[in-house]
């Protein structure tokens, strides 16, 4: 008799599961629980107070015409510019680099002196849909996004003064921020809008996960379909991740911000100084999640099991004691994390789910 696999034995059952995951609960056939429209498929189960937005596919892309193209060609070109750096061996493409999903691929990033950075480096696919950038959403804007990290002592460290003083001695530059933003004298801020508009360019590649909006759920593997259903139910993934984006922009304590420890950050409570920010970080879109690891602020999950693996467990631990380190009070436990009984199949799914991304 051939030998079947444990996961060809999980594609065998999964399509009768329990809706609730509770022994009293009704079967329901995932395929034809989820064979119509998004607006069809069984509703998400969120926590009270949830603005759950329903998963859907991104905006139409826009190609830029005339002098906005110019402007995301000038953009592009001062993205890969190392001489906005004090070095002239750093551009913005060091740490996001295309062929790593806009990321550096590692835990976090390297920059100026090879001094080593705090936080990962987030993948820029997502970054003209978001409400705020950086992990503690310092910046309302890719223009301002854009500055940050030119003058930081940490990466790239370049005085603005010099970097204005050596690209208006440059006719192309010259000649090209007059064509494209009609300006004689280029400012740090004209460099950022240029920045920017290429930044908004950039979007998720297409994944499977695209399809399931023009095909449906057929084109899905049961592993996937039951990734997709735990996501939405029973994992409670959608309380943070959910519409087009997979994400709600929102600020969450995942219990993995070292508090009173070695890797302390104590993330938004930096920038609004209110206790009820200490250890909260942006929530992340998921889109090209395979391509973008490792994953969380301080990159400390390589794999897309350990990120699940964390949030079975209802987050990490946070210190309660008053840090030595830091005038920031102990964090506060974050109402969306709660722990969940999963098996090792249910994990996998999970894991099967958030690769098709």
């Amino acid at each position: 008799m051939e030998r079947v696999s444990r996961f060809a034995l999980l594609g065998s059952t999964l399509l009768f599961l329990t809706a609730a995951f509770r022994q009293d609960a009704e079967p329901v056939d995932l395929r034809r629980a989820y064979a119509g429209p998004v607006s069809s498929w069984p509703k998400a189960e969120v926590d009270p107070g949830v603005e759950f937005v329903e998963f859907g596919p991104l905006p139409p892309a826009q190609r830029p015409a005339g002098v906005d193209a110019e402007r995301v060609a000038l953009g592009a070109r001062l993205f890969n510019e190392p001489r906005l750096s004090a070095s002239g061996q750093f551009a913005c493409a060091s740490c996001h680099a295309r062929e790593l999903g806009f990321g550096d691929g590692l835990k976090t990033s390297f920059g100026h002196d090879r001094q080593r950075g705090q936080r990962n480096a987030p993948s820029l696919f997502a970054a003209g849909y978001m409400r705020s950038l950086f992990w503690d959403g310092r910046s309302p804007t890719l223009e301002h996004q854009a500055l940050q990290p030119i003058p930081n002592l940490v990466e790239m460290a370049a005085k603005p003064g010099r970097v204005e003083h050596w690209i208006n001695g440059e006719k192309d530059y010259r000649d090209a921020f007059r064509q494209a933003f009609g300006v004689k004298r280029i400012r740090m801020d004209d460099i950022a809008r240029a920045i920017a508009s290429f930044e908004r360019t950039l979007r998720p590649p297409t994944s499977p996960w695209d399809r399931v909006f023009t095909r449906g759920t057929a084109s899905m593997t049961d592993q996937q379909l039951l990734g997709l259903h735990l996501f939405r139910t029973k994992a409670r993934c959608a309380n943070c991740h959910n519409g087009p984006l997979l994400t709600d922009q929102k600020f969450h304590n995942l219990g993995i911000s070292f508090y009173g420890r070695r890797l302390e950050d104590v993330g938004r409570f930096g920038v609004t100084h209110d206790p009820i920010d200490v250890g909260r970080f942006r929530t992340p879109s998921l889109r090209a999640l395979r391509r973008t690891g490792p994953y969380m602020h301080n990159g400390i999950f390589p794999t897309l099991a350990g990120v699940v693996n964390l949030y079975a467990a209802g987050g990490g631990v946070d210190r309660k004691v008053q840090s030595a380190t830091t005038k920031a009070p102990p964090p506060q436990p974050d109402p969306q994390l709660k722990k969940v009984a999963l098996t090792a199949e249910e994990r996998a799914a999970l894991v099967a789910f958030l690769e098709m991304l």
